[in-house]
């Protein structure tokens, strides 16, 4: 149904956002625990992040570009 549709799609969202932090943090050769450091974020929520497995909000999506040296927009699928 419409809305089994809607948290899939979400969850594809995240899922992709998370995949773009990992390879942009990955390629600049951070560790995890450095850039939830860097952008103020509990390294364990991070991880959630990176996994897809948590909602991000517009703060946090700007904290990490910052941290990451990116525009947030580079983050976004």
């Amino acid at each position: 149904d419409k809305m089994d549709s809607d948290e899939f799609e979400l969850a594809m969202l995240a899922t992709a956002f998370g995949k773009n932090v990992r390879e942009l943090r990955s390629a600049r050769g951070m560790q995890q625990e450095k850039l939830a450091l860097i952008a103020g974020i509990d390294r364990g929520h991070m991880g959630k992040i990176e996994r897809g497995e948590t909602r991000v909000t517009l703060e946090k999506v700007y904290l990490i570009a910052k941290a990451l040296g990116v525009s947030p927009a580079s983050l976004l699928p």
